[in-house]
């Protein structure tokens, strides 16, 4: 009886023991993974510049501060290259593509005076060509073949991004009895930007 006993406690003890560790396998969690991270590959790298080209100019009138700059050119330049003369009406100013060329309004010369025409421009022109041309006569028929065309009366012969026509004793002397109608037309020849002509006269006997 005492063995059936011990025997039954035994089995009972080691059903018991069996459970505790079943029961402690279930419960223990799993260790924490490690995270991995990916190898630090550094700052991105500096995208490449954009290379970008400034628009070209588009061909209209001065601003106030491009006249102003240029308008202040020509009356140290009058004492050397026209002097005792005085100006004719505002400064021509106009912007322009490489190549392209602007006309001013038309304005009347007057028997017996002399005039001179000087030219300037801003950093960006290298080459600035002037000529003052003669307007066809009001109410005088024209052939076809002269119709549009620019009679010119004085072309500048100077190099570079100033430039004047009929410069002090050779200004342009005037002599016909009725007024003429002309214009100045400036034209850029080399680079783009503001160029500027001044018109200056006097009276010469």
């Amino acid at each position: 009886m005492m063995t059936l006993r011990r025997t039954m406690g035994f089995a009972m003890f080691t059903t018991a023991l069996g459970v505790a560790w079943l029961a402690g396998c279930h419960d223990q969690k799993p260790a924490d993974q490690p995270v991995v991270l990916p190898p630090d590959a550094g700052p991105p790298p500096d995208a490449a510049p954009v290379p970008t080209t400034p628009p070209a100019p588009v061909a209209g009138p001065c601003d106030a501060v491009q006249l102003a700059a240029l308008s202040t050119m020509f009356p140290a330049r009058a004492k050397d290259e026209a002097p005792g003369m005085q100006a004719e009406g505002a400064p021509i100013c106009k912007v322009l593509p490489e190549g392209q060329s602007a006309a001013s309004e038309v304005f009347m010369m007057q028997q017996g005076y002399c005039y001179t025409v000087i030219g300037a421009s801003l950093p960006a022109v290298s080459e600035l060509d002037l000529s003052l041309d003669a307007e066809p006569a009001a109410g005088i028929p024209l052939p076809p073949s002269l119709q549009g065309v620019k009679v010119p009366v004085m072309k500048d012969t100077t190099a570079g991004p100033t430039s004047v026509m009929g410069a002090k004793q050779d200004c342009y002397h005037y002599t016909l009895p009725i007024p003429a109608a002309v214009r100045v037309t400036l034209t850029s020849r080399g680079g783009s930007g503001p160029v500027a002509a001044q018109v200056y006269k006097k009276k010469k006997f």
